[in-house]
């Protein structure tokens, strides 16, 4: 199969975000410079040394909930390298640690069939001899070795985690640094990776904005071969996107007393994905010894006990065909359509699909029957069954033939 194809038919990932430097006082990456000196934070991961890490455990967490992909952290923008890198001394083998995390997180990840994926920061505190991180719009300093030298050590490094890893997935931070690095760099790394390994994905290689001046997507390589956009989802655009978030958003890290989305923030954010036609990557940062935070895994099987009820809607299907609204959006596959009713309109009234007749409408999650009419070149849908809902329901309508996508339709005329 197609790799893009298995990575847009798996819809939900699990993302790790290791942060040896991170406190819940001193903050990660970002609190260098700001919270933290940079010798103060380098002294604390130093001291890092996660005992208890379990492979195992961690992607028995996404399995469990229902992700079918991974993306571990090699290195944020601290440039701590959570590999041997042999292109940074600042690396994992300063530690008393002494295990390789991401071979054994991909070695469990192939035992377990679900995409393994590596974030990598481009921005590099570390490397480039820098006191902080530079934000979007800030002024980029020169890196202590030049700007050649520095794209290179970029390209090695994720050639490196490539050779290492052989990940299916590498997704990229810390791009925003013209004039240091552009979309001209983000496209040259993309083919320099293409000719080493032609089937993998990736994304956020650089910064490219459209005529709008917001951020985008291109085709030629500078974005790489997907979108992925953080805490936002987007109606439906026609390239392949991703959104991302953490169950402690804003805060991607450990920290025990992080406020938690709740149940019903995640449902809504993964809805609107879905209906959207994009992937949810849910985020758990792993205690400093190593172990995945109960509350947290807690929080996320809660969510994907409504995945597990609904996943004919979810896996495989593509966003459509009708137009997603506040209340109502909508996910198909082959004769199937499935109706997602976030809000209870007070009637629920949709088009007759020229060319297609409604077979039966059930209630996904129970299989029961729900009724319907038709009145002037509409299906009136009876919503007696969902009236105490607490939850995103799902309407599955059977066709008469399997749906053929040709545009967005409006729920109604």
């Amino acid at each position: 199969m197609n790799l893009l194809k298995k990575f847009q038919d798996a819809k939900l990932g699990l993302f790790v975000h290791w942060m040896a430097c991170h406190t819940p006082e001193t903050g990660d990456s970002w609190g260098i410079g700001r919270r933290i000196n940079k010798s103060a934070a380098d002294s604390i991961t130093m001291n890092w040394n996660p005992i208890n890490f379990n492979p195992k455990e961690i992607v028995d967490v996404a399995v469990k909930a229902g992700c079918k992909y991974i993306v571990v952290i090699s290195k944020h923008h601290d440039g701590f390298c959570i590999w041997p890198s042999k292109y940074s001394v600042f690396n994992i083998n300063r530690i008393s640690f002494g295990r390789d995390i991401l071979k054994e997180l991909e070695l469990e990840c192939r035992n377990k069939n679900i995409l393994f994926g590596i974030y990598y920061s481009i921005a590099d505190i570390d490397y480039c001899g820098w006191n902080n991180m530079p934000s979007l719009g800030d002024k980029i300093k020169a890196p202590k070795y030049g700007k050649r030298d520095f794209v290179e050590f970029v390209n090695n490094q994720t050639l490196e985690l490539i050779n290492n890893y052989n990940p299916d997935i590498l997704w990229f931070d810390g791009f925003w640094l013209d004039d240091l690095w552009g979309v001209e760099e983000g496209k040259h790394l993309y083919y320099n990776v293409k000719s080493v390994k032609k089937d993998i994905l990736m994304t956020r290689l650089s910064y490219v904005l459209g005529e709008d001046g917001k951020e985008t997507f291109k085709t030629d390589g500078s974005s790489g071969d997907f979108f992925s956009m953080e805490a936002k989802t987007t109606t439906a655009p026609l390239f392949p996107w991703e959104s991302c978030t953490s169950i402690t958003y804003p805060v991607y890290a450990y920290e025990p007393d992080a406020k938690m989305l709740s149940k019903d923030e995640l449902l809504d954010m993964f809805s609107k994905t879905l209906c959207g036609n994009g992937n949810l990557l849910v985020n758990i940062g792993p205690k400093p010894d190593g172990t995945m935070p109960v509350e947290q895994v807690q929080r996320l099987y809660e969510f994907s006990d409504w995945v597990k009820k609904n996943k004919k809607a979810i896996y495989n299907t593509k966003g459509g065909p009708f137009k997603q609204t506040d209340f109502i959006g909508s996910t198909y596959l082959d004769d199937y359509i499935y109706l997602h009713i976030k809000k209870i309109p007070k009637k629920l009234k949709i088009n007759t699909l020229n060319g297609y007749n409604i077979k039966e409408i059930r209630l996904l999650s129970t299989g029961e029957q729900v009724k319907y009419t038709i009145d002037k070149q509409m299906y009136c849908i009876d919503l007696s069954l969902l009236q105490k809902m607490n939850e995103i329901q799902i309407l599955s309508l059977k066709l008469d033939k399997s749906y053929v996508f040709f545009d967005w339709l409006p729920l109604v005329k």
